[in-house]
């Protein structure tokens, strides 16, 4: 019986953690990590991950800067057909 609770215990402490250390709900507001500035994420429009925007593969089109995670997805967005584009 004691086992089990203290192994309760130690998931419990673990999960806490693991929240703590999870990214923030919603992605497109700003983030911050100790030791670093604060950065807006945006969505990359290919594949929908989220990507800051420092980090981001940039590719300005029609006066609007779209953000892409990778060149991988924003070589697929240039060769996908225009009607799929924003």
């Amino acid at each position: 019986m004691f086992r089990l609770i203290l192994l309760a215990g130690i998931i419990y402490i673990l999960l806490r953690w693991l929240r703590k250390s999870a990214p923030p709900k919603n992605k497109e507001q700003a983030f911050h990590r100790q030791g670093q500035n604060i950065e807006e994420m945006m969505q990359d429009p290919v594949c929908g991950t989220y990507v800051p925007i420092g980090q981001a593969v940039t590719l300005t089109q029609k006066k609007e800067t779209l953000y892409f995670c990778g060149k991988e997805c924003r070589d697929k967005f240039l060769q996908a057909p225009t009607e799929d584009k924003h």
